[in-house]
């Protein structure tokens, strides 16, 4: 049986103080202003800024490779609890681009928009990856290194907004782990707010078009979470609304991030799914290798996985201005809501 899990919202708790997130301010205003990414750097910090980056492009090939990389790095790293978030989001947005061409898209959209959309999904799925893996490869490498490599991260083109907060939480990480998660999921989404939602193409394209407001209304901007429980598959969902929105976007990450983390049976279960289903872009995937129960569940889709429905995409990331200069979002990180599942 599958079905879904209503939630309410109750309760808020307190990320950061008021006098902390101005201090972080202004130690993300100061890096800004000293930003470069032709700082001189050592040999060995540009062997670790190179692997970094090599490795990056490695997993970044498609949607199955960077789904596989975000779970990989959290099964390694557990106290980075966005890697987590980012695997089912990452999940969610392989399902959608072989909707595209498995389902009742093919019918609202011709050739050219499905491919129009795939590119989009695909591009917001690369951009992501490409700036937030690189933050936590380059946390790897400082806990190998047992230093913090914090000022690593301007060669690898993260913004000003992320050095504070990462310094902040290698150094006390059981205090900052929540802060960490949220300035994450602000800068993902600012980041891409700056490198693709703005693009006057992805408009024209894919976001004014009816048919994206069509595929909304039918659920491409809803998140899903699978989660197994007594032998039966369960989802938990939080639908985006006005995609376009950037407040939307962070408030939708920061719920499903509460959902996760803030219900210890809800995160067993979607963890037992996610380390024993492996992800292939077809929603069959609700339904195979967790119990025979769950076989009779007629998935939203065919079973043809996302590597046959797309190729690979290279992606070019060339523009490297940081979304930061003339923005303050600090605001999304002094609360979180916190909602109960009825």
């Amino acid at each position: 049986m599958i079905y879904s899990l209503p939630f309410k919202v109750n309760k808020t708790m307190t990320i950061e103080t008021t006098n902390n997130l101005a201090h972080l301010r202004q130690r993300s205003l100061a890096i800004l202003s000293s930003f470069s990414n032709s700082i001189e750097l050592n040999e060995k910090e540009s062997k670790i800024v190179q692997r970094i980056k090599t490795k990056v492009g490695l997993h970044n090939k498609n949607n199955i490779t960077r789904t596989h990389a975000y779970l990989k790095f959290y099964k390694s790293y557990p106290e980075i609890k966005w890697a987590f978030l980012a695997h089912l989001v990452s999940r969610n947005g392989g399902y959608y681009m072989t909707d595209l061409q498995t389902t009742f898209a093919k019918k609202l959209l011709s050739p050219v928009q499905q491919h129009a959309f795939f590119l989009f999904l695909e591009r917001a799925n690369a951009t992501i990856f490409q700036d937030a893996f690189a933050q936590l490869l380059l946390y790897e490498e400082s806990q190998k290194n047992e230093q913090n490599l914090s000022h690593l991260l301007s060669p690898l083109g993260v913004s000003a907004f992320m050095h504070p907060i990462w310094t902040e939480f290698i150094n006390d990480p059981t205090e900052k782990e929540h802060l960490l998660s949220m300035a994450l999921i602000v800068n993902e989404q600012h980041y891409i707010e700056n490198k693709l939602i703005h693009d006057k193409k992805t408009k024209e394209d894919v976001l004014d078009t009816w048919q994206f407001y069509a595929q909304s209304l039918l659920g491409m901007t809803q998140v899903l979470i699978p989660y197994e429980c007594d032998k039966e598959l369960a989802l938990i969902g939080v639908n985006i609304s006005q995609f376009s929105s950037l407040k939307n976007r962070i408030i939708a990450g920061k719920l499903l991030y509460a959902l996760l983390f803030f219900h210890n049976d809800l995160y067993s279960g979607t963890y037992s799914f996610a380390d024993s289903v492996e992800h292939t872009g077809a929603r069959q995937d609700y339904s195979s290798n967790l119990h025979p129960e769950f076989n009779h569940f007629k998935a939203p889709s065919s079973t043809v996985p996302l590597d046959m429905c797309w190729g690979n995409r290279v992606h070019t990331f060339l523009d490297q201005s940081d979304w930061f200069v003339g923005t303050s979002p600090y605001h999304y990180l002094t609360t979180l809501n916190i909602p109960s599942i009825i």
